[in-house]
């Protein structure tokens, strides 16, 4: 089951981000204009990751399976650790979801479900949250779907609660919060850390520059994002004034109701806060399950083919399904919120700092070719003649249509030509000619005239339709020239040479010196980029502006290396080492409550790759151990072939390319 283009999961994420996460950051983590800036700071993150991520679509995973494990674990970690995230955002809008029912009957859903009075901040254990996500599971696996009215729903309550703060605002509002100094209370940690959590509400993808409307719409979907963020922000600063909390408050909004007098709209708030929340999960959760049905695929070939097994009644993965809701499940049983807000953020950045590193160090490596592009070679065309002309006409009244070529060489023939006059140049001339460009002897191959072309035309004129080639022709002074070196002086004016493919003669191609001084260099620009974040944490200025100028410095000096730039896959070094350098310091932010989660899912998420038949000999599967074999999928069609073109097996240099079209 495939993701619509219509509900990519943005508007769940800003759904999440404007209701949830906004208020956990003004009542536990920092004030008003410290979240201010972090929004910006996270929106620029976030266009950055997104812009990187949008890059890697147009990869070949099959290939890289195949050809590069190091590759391959660098983006199925990047992918595994999007799971969690994505995870996290589900049960996270479960527990809203738990805490909107017990707002609605008055506190009292716990206490006849545990038979006692729970904690009115964070229910455990959340029962409440556990039968949500198994009734939503249930409804899945029947064959519910996200459709639009469901997306309304959810636009629909998030702007009505987001636009509660604005009216209260011009009903009481105080700009108290803005006369204080502004990053409180931890200074420069305090916009770090809420710029790592709202790092997770913006859109996972930026389109590539197609066409401009759909740069008009991914661009448009940001500046959405970031102006509904920065109105609901500003509005709660003066509705809510930071004080440090002795207990993590996990649902703010009903004592945000509570604080600013209209606690009497509890139940009518908590039944549209249920909504969209609801809505929003509906978004994310074939989200989750989509990218576990992706692991499945033969094109990664993680997990066991019967996962992606879909049911014949309702269409739906149902195993998938099944593994993604016992998975929030669990979670939302027992997991803080606190603990959940930051592992979301953190597996987010965590992701967003592996692809980076992926499009940092993939130019420079030697041997890397584009998957996209065709590899091509020399094209040889023959200018027109009026002799030229005239063999054309000849071979395209044949009744043969089918054209060939030797050793890729190509002749042009040109159907439109200036009406010859009665002296011929004789067929022995047209003799040399194929002889000189690789071709065999008359009589000439039959062709199409319109599947070559040549570099300019002799004449507008069509040859008329009634000429008829002669078959007597005279033999001038100059056809019975026996010298070679004018042959071929003549015949070079008419051979028009184009070069075109992975290789061009400025392109200076990367060595395996110069890739491993580059990993030495990327290396490098690591420590730095953990030092900075290590500095940030500890608030020590001076080793932020050392190592961060230091890290920005050796990314600049990448720009010199030899590159491979062609494809898609080719970013500025300073713009993907300034992507490491802030993921960095974000997770650094938000890494103290995450971080065993974190390793965990790393450790889970090698268990299952680095297994035998997914890194060595393919035993599991008793299939060969060639790439050709990996490549094709074993459930597709006998009748399909699949033709990838693999690298040259020979280096080939740029004095050879010159030499061969001697």
């Amino acid at each position: 089951m495939s993701e619509s283009k219509f509900f990519d999961g943005s508007s769940g994420r800003l759904a999440l981000g404007s209701t949830v996460v906004v208020y956990l950051l003004f009542y536990n983590e920092a004030c008003g204009p410290a979240i201010l800036f972090a929004n910006i700071l996270a929106f620029t993150y976030s266009a950055m990751a997104a812009y990187c991520k949008s890059h890697l679509k147009c990869l070949q995973i099959p290939y890289i399976r195949a050809s590069n494990k190091i590759d391959y674990t660098c983006l199925f970690l990047a992918t595994w650790l999007d799971v969690l995230a994505v995870l996290c955002a589900c049960v996270a809008l479960a527990r809203t979801m738990s805490t909107c029912l017990d707002a609605m009957t008055g506190g009292m859903a716990h206490i006849l479900i545990l038979g006692r009075n729970s904690s009115p901040n964070e229910p455990w254990p959340d029962v409440l949250g556990v039968a949500v996500v198994i009734i939503i599971t249930v409804m899945f696996m029947l064959g519910l779907e996200h459709s639009k009215v469901f997306h309304i729903i959810m636009w629909c309550g998030m702007i009505i609660l987001n636009l509660c703060p604005p009216v209260a605002t011009c009903w009481k509002g105080d700009f108290v919060e803005w006369t204080r100094y502004l990053f409180r209370p931890n200074g420069f940690l305090s916009l770090l850390t809420p710029a790592a959590l709202l790092s997770f509400v913006y859109p996972r993808e930026l389109p590539l520059p197609n066409s401009f409307l759909e740069r008009f719409k991914g661009f448009g979907k940001f500046f959405r994002t970031l102006f509904i963020l920065c109105l609901a922000i500003v509005s709660v600063s003066t509705l809510v004034h930071y004080k440090p909390v002795e207990e993590y408050i996990a649902n703010p909004f009903f004592t945000f109701l509570d604080d600013i007098t209209l606690g009497k709209l509890v139940p009518a708030a908590a039944c549209l806060l249920m909504l969209t929340s609801s809505a929003a999960y509906l978004e994310l959760f074939p989200e989750l399950y989509g990218l576990i049905v992706r692991f499945a695929t033969s094109e990664w070939k993680v997990l066991s083919k019967q996962i992606s097994y879909e049911s014949s009644e309702s269409g739906s993965p149902v195993l998938a399904i099944f593994i993604s809701g016992s998975l929030c499940a669990m979670l939302a049983f027992a997991c803080p919120m606190q603990h959940l807000i930051h592992t979301l953020a953190a597996s987010h950045l965590a992701a967003g700092f592996l692809r980076a590193l992926y499009l940092l160090y993939i130019p420079l490596r030697p041997k890397y070719i584009e998957r996209s592009v065709a590899i091509s070679s020399l094209a040889y065309s023959r200018l027109a003649t009026a002799a030229a002309a005239a063999a054309s006409y000849k071979r395209a009244t044949s009744k043969s249509t089918s054209g060939r070529s030797i050793l890729g060489v190509k002749v042009a023939n040109m159907s439109a030509a200036k009406k010859p006059a009665p002296k011929k140049k004789p067929k022995k001339e047209l003799e040399k000619e194929w002889l000189l460009l690789g071709e065999p002897t008359s009589p000439c191959p039959t062709r199409q005239p319109t599947d070559v072309e040549s570099a300019m035309q002799s004449s507008s004129k069509p040859v008329p339709l009634n000429f008829v080639y002669p078959e007597i022709v005279e033999i001038s002074d100059s056809d019975t020239s026996t010298d070679i070196d004018a042959i071929v002086d003549e015949y070079r004016q008419k051979i028009r040479i184009t070069t075109s493919g992975l290789i061009d003669i400025s392109t200076r191609v990367p060595s395996v010196f110069s890739w491993r001084f580059a990993l030495c260099i990327i290396c490098v620009a690591i420590f730095g980029t953990v030092s900075f974040a290590s500095n940030s944490m500890q608030q020590n200025s001076h080793g932020e502006i050392i190592f961060g100028c230091g890290t920005m410095l050796l990314s600049s000096m990448l720009s010199l290396f030899p590159r491979h730039k062609t494809g898609n896959i080719c970013l500025n070094p300073v713009f993907c080492c300034g992507t490491l350098l802030t993921s960095g310091v974000l997770f650094g932010a938000c890494s103290y409550y995450s971080w065993p989660a974190i390793v965990f899912w790393v450790i889970a998420g090698l268990m299952l790759l680095l297994r035998c038949d997914n890194w060595c000999c393919s035993c599991f599967e008793h299939s060969g151990g060639t790439i050709q074999e990996q490549l094709i999928p074993s459930d597709a069609p006998k009748t399909t072939t699949i033709h990838i073109p693999g690298p040259p097996t020979n280096p080939v240099t740029i004095p050879t390319l010159v030499n061969a079209s001697r």
